[in-house]
C-alpha cells in the first residue's frame, strides 16, 4: 500500500485542528489547568504551520517554508511552555520565540541559501530541542505520583530523535520521479509518524490533566488542608493496611496519642492564625521525628515503636514556637503485644 503525502497532510490538518479543539473544550470545562489551553492552541498553530506549507510551488518560499517553519516551531515551543505551566512553572516569553527567531536570522545567510540538509538540519535541531524540553519538563515533575508521565516522557524523547535523525536519513530515502519537495520518501515517513505522534500525545497529556485533577480531588478527601498529614478517614483507610500486615508478620506496634493541653486557650488569647501556626509546627517537628513507615494523622497517630514517644517530648523545645512558652502535651501509649 502507497501512502500519499498529500493525503497525509489533509488528514493530519483535520486532526490538528480536531484535537486542539478538544483541549480547548477541556479546558473550558476546568480552566484551572490552563496547559490544556496551551496545548490546545499548540495543536492549532501546528494545524495552521501545516497548511502553509501546503502551499509550497504555489505561493513565494518566504511564505511555504520560512513562515510554515516559522509557525511549527511557535507550536512546539508552546507545547514545551504548557509543560512548564502544568508544572507550576513560570512562562518564558523570549524563549518561546527563540527557535523561531534563530531560523528566520539563520536562512536569511547567504551561505545557506542553497543548502537544503543544513537547513534541515537546522530546523530538526530546533523541534528537538523544544520536544527534549518538553519531556525534561515532564522528567522534572517526576516527583508528582502521574502514570502517565512516563509515556508522555518516552514519546517526546522518541518524536524528538527521529526529528534528529531527519538530516541523515533524508540522504539515504530515495526521492520520487517528480523530484518535489512533496514526493520525498522522507516527508511521508515523518508526516506519518508525525500523525502517530499527534494523536498519542493529545490523550497523554489529556490523561495527565486528568489524574492530576483526581489526585487533587484525592488528596482534598484524604488530607487535612492545615497541616498535611492525613485526616481521619486516611488514617483508618492506612490502619486497615498496617493490620493485615500486622496479621501475616506480627511485630510490636504502638499507638501514639497526643494532645495539645489547653490549645482553646491560646485561640482565645492569640487568635486562631496563632493557634494554626502551632499545629503547623507541631505537625514539623512529628515528622521530622517519624519515620517513613510511621502513619501521622490529625487527632490520632500510631506509631511503630514505643521508644519514639520519648523523642516526642523533645518537639516543641526543639521548635520556634509562635509563643514565649510552648503549650504542653500529653501522651498516650498503647502498645499491640507480638
Amino acid at each position: 500500500m502507497r501512502l500519499d503525502v498529500n493525503t497525509l497532510f489533509i488528514v493530519t490538518i483535520y486532526v490538528e485542528v480536531i484535537l486542539g479543539l478538544l483541549l480547548l473544550f477541556v479546558w473550558a470545562q476546568n480552566t484551572q489547568v490552563y496547559a490544556v489551553c496551551w496545548w490546545g492552541f499548540a495543536h492549532l498553530i501546528r494545524a495552521g504551520s501545516i497548511v502553509v506549507f501546503g502551499m509550497y510551488g504555489t505561493v513565494p518560499d518566504l511564505i511555504s517554508i520560512d513562515l510554515a517553519n516559522t509557525l511549527l516551531f511557535t507550536a512546539f515551543a508552546i507545547t514545551w511552555t504548557g509543560a512548564r505551566v502544568f508544572d507550576g512553572r513560570p512562562v518564558e516569553p523570549v524563549y518561546m520565540v527563540t527557535g523561531a527567531v534563530l531560523w528566520l536570522l539563520v536562512c536569511r545567510l547567504p551561505v545557506l541559501a542553497d543548502a537544503v540538509n543544513v537547513r534541515a538540519l537546522i530546523a530538526s535541531g530546533i523541534i528537538t530541542t523544544y520536544t527534549w524540553l518538553t519531556a525534561y519538563e515532564f522528567w522534572r515533575g517526576r516527583d508528582e505520583k502521574l502514570v502517565s508521565r512516563w509515556p508522555a516522557i518516552f514519546m517526546l524523547f522518541a518524536h524528538g530523535a527521529l526529528f534528529l535523525l531527519r538530516t541523515p536519513l533524508v540522504t539515504l530515502l530515495p526521492w520520487s520521479s517528480t523530484n518535489t519537495m512533496l514526493g520525498s520518501v522522507w516527508l511521508t515517513v515523518l508526516s506519518f509518524e508525525a500523525l502517530l505522534f499527534t494523536i498519542s500525545v493529545a490523550f497523554i497529556l489529556l490523561a495527565m490533566a486528568k489524574e492530576r485533577t483526581e489526585l487533587r480531588h484525592r488528596n482534598a478527601a484524604m488530607l487535612d488542608p492545615l497541616t498535611g498529614i492525613a485526616n481521619r478517614r486516611s488514617f483508618l483507610q492506612d490502619a486497615a493496611q498496617l493490620a493485615k500486615r500486622h496479621r501475616a508478620d506480627p511485630h510490636p506496634t504502638a499507638v501514639l496519642l497526643i494532645d495539645l493541653d489547653h490549645f482553646k486557650s491560646i485561640n482565645d488569647r492569640f487568635g486562631h492564625a496563632v493557634g494554626d501556626r502551632v499545629l503547623e509546627i507541631f505537625t514539623q517537628a512529628a515528622r521530622q521525628s517519624l519515620r517513613s513507615s510511621d502513619l501521622v494523622a490529625k487527632s490520632l497517630q500510631p506509631s511503630s515503636a514505643t521508644p519514639a514517644a520519648r523523642r516526642r517530648r523533645r518537639w516543641p523545645s526543639a521548635s520556634a514556637w509562635p509563643l514565649r512558652r510552648p503549650p504542653k502535651r500529653s501522651a498516650a501509649v498503647r502498645s499491640a503485644p507480638r
